[in-house]
């Protein structure tokens, strides 16, 4: 589910999906809706306990104007009480998958 909101005369773009996963880690308490990306300023969107609205970015919380991200997320109905394709710490894998190259051995003769 990516779906997209840019409302005219506002610099904050909300795209709903698992995009988030690129800027936070699945921590409890949050419910993770998206990404929101405010001018320059880019991290993952997610709504508390309280039902205030966080951008996200690794560990640090940015608390977001309630009114002016819940007229985004109106926009494409995704408001109806944060539980229809949205994700939490439970239903996010624990584990990521790691590769690990082999080295290259270069060894000189002797001259």
């Amino acid at each position: 589910m990516e779906l997209k909101t840019r409302r005219a005369r506002d610099d904050v773009q909300i795209v709903l999906g698992e995009s988030w996963q690129r800027f936070a880690f699945a921590t409890t308490g949050l419910v993770f809706l998206g990404t929101i990306r405010r001018g320059m300023e880019i991290g993952a969107l997610a709504v508390d306990e309280n039902g205030a609205y966080n951008q996200v970015n690794g560990d640090v919380h940015q608390s977001l104007n309630l009114s002016r991200v819940a007229a985004h997320l109106r926009k494409v109905g995704a408001l109806a009480g944060h539980t229809h394709g949205l994700w939490t710490a439970e239903q996010v894998r624990s584990s990521v998958p790691v590769t690990v190259k082999r080295r290259r051995v270069w060894t000189r003769e002797p001259t």
